[in-house]
């Protein structure tokens, strides 16, 4: 390949703060064994004989620790040194990983599920400062952009070698996990000895009590609280793609599981070679915009499926449901960095990592119960109402948190 080929080709990737890359490595590892939570009713059910009708509740102590967690990393991130938060998280999530692995009581299961939840949760608006913090608002969304691919690319490998080894034993998987993740602490401590980088000074102990801190808090900020019940709303709706649209294609399109493999094949695919160039883009297009069509095509994709039960309606619902994806996550991130400036910004990232975090705790059970009970026809157009109703709700916060000619440090109340 000549050389101006090539360098075209990586200019997306180029030219970024050096800490971006070093977490854009560090997803990637820690995403390599993120399969091994899908295999965890069957690892309970096979190894220790728990009924179906338990391991749903085990399960959640998983979700409830990534909510608080989620929040919580964020917080502390205001606080200490995030590259130190970092390297903790990582290596707390590691062991949790490792001790599933091993042969303890089962009444052992239900904390460490917490505690592996929490470190995960607490991770990500921790991965996202220090990846998008140093970064110019022109190329945060390129970097929030070649952090998903990480993340995707990771998820792939984990996908492959996840289910090799639950062939061997699903014991296999966990220890795989926490290797991998393991592997990412290891990287972010010689990375940042290795490469030092300088970030924003953080809260010192005691700053967060005075009232002027206090009012920076995103709990003081009513615009972003409505902006965040609208993406509750979305992430719920998004779900659905990981809950019931499986049972939907095997009962109504007639469909084998293999075809949810190929939905999700195209989901990554299209987020592997389209988020970096869509993201690039998001400024020019206009953030609020695409945020709010993201929100619309997740639930209206969903529609779709009612056309008819060819495969080739699945197939265009999963491509909507990206394009919403690939809008969604890199144009709200913009708009929490934008909100968060000269505020709290940690806690900003905590509250948005938890909307997407507590989507888990009802967004399954909630779908199933409509599914179960009025049908499919109900769930989906329930999905695209849902969401016209988010972007609604988003629709005043949108206009005030983009407000031209307006200081982003300044409180904007309701």
């Amino acid at each position: 390949m000549p050389r101006s080929t090539l360098l075209r080709l990586l200019a997306p990737y180029r030219g970024l703060p050096r800490t971006v890359y070093i977490q854009i490595v560090c997803s990637f590892l820690n995403n390599m064994g993120g399969m091994a939570k899908l295999f965890l009713p069957l690892y309970l059910h096979a190894n220790y004989g728990v009924p179906y009708r338990w391991v749903g509740l085990m399960v959640s102590a998983y979700g409830i620790g990534a909510l608080v967690g989620s929040y919580r990393g964020g917080s502390l991130s205001d606080r200490y040194d995030s590259r130190l938060l970092s390297k903790l998280f990582l290596a707390g999530a590691s062991i949790s990983m490792v001790l599933l692995a091993l042969p303890i009581p089962l009444w052992l299961f239900a904390p460490v599920l917490i505690v592996s939840g929490f470190c995960d949760g607490a991770f990500r608006p921790v991965n996202q400062r220090l990846a998008l913090e140093p970064c110019t608002p022109e190329q945060r969304g390129q970097a929030q952009g070649m952090l998903r691919v990480a993340i995707n690319l990771g998820v792939a490998v984990s996908g492959i070698t996840g289910g090799f080894l639950a062939t061997l034993g699903y014991q296999w998987v966990y220890l795989s996990n926490g290797i991998a993740t393991g592997l990412g602490a290891l990287w972010l401590a010689w990375a940042y000895h290795r490469y030092p980088v300088v970030l924003e000074r953080r809260l010192q102990r005691g700053e967060a009590t005075t009232p002027t801190t206090a009012s920076l808090s995103p709990w003081h900020d009513l615009p972003f609280l409505r902006l965040m019940f609208g993406m509750v709303i979305a992430a719920a709706v998004f779900d659905q793609m990981y809950s019931v649209l499986g049972l939907y294609l095997a009962e109504y399109n007639h469909l084998g599981p293999h075809w949810l493999g190929i939905l999700f094949t195209i989901n990554g695919l299209m987020v592997v070679f389209l988020q970096v160039p869509v993201s690039q883009r998001m400024n020019h297009w206009g953030i609020g915009r695409c945020a709010q069509i993201g929100v619309m095509l997740t639930g209206f994709s969903y529609l779709l499926l009612l056309v008819s039960p060819h495969p080739l309606w699945p197939v265009l619902a999963a491509i909507g449901q990206t394009c919403g994806e690939l809008l969604i996550s890199p144009a709200f991130m913009l708009l929490v960095m934008r909100r968060s400036e000269g505020r709290l910004r940690g806690r900003y990232m905590g509250m948005y990592s938890s909307a997407w975090a507590g989507r888990t705790l009802f967004a399954p059970a909630l779908g199933a119960w409509v599914y179960g009970t009025a049908g499919g026809v109900t769930l989906w157009v329930g999905c695209a109402l849902a969401t016209t109703l988010a972007a609604l709700i988003q629709m005043a916060p949108l206009r005030q948190i983009l407000q031209p000619g307006v200081p982003a440090s300044l409180p904007q109340q309701a």
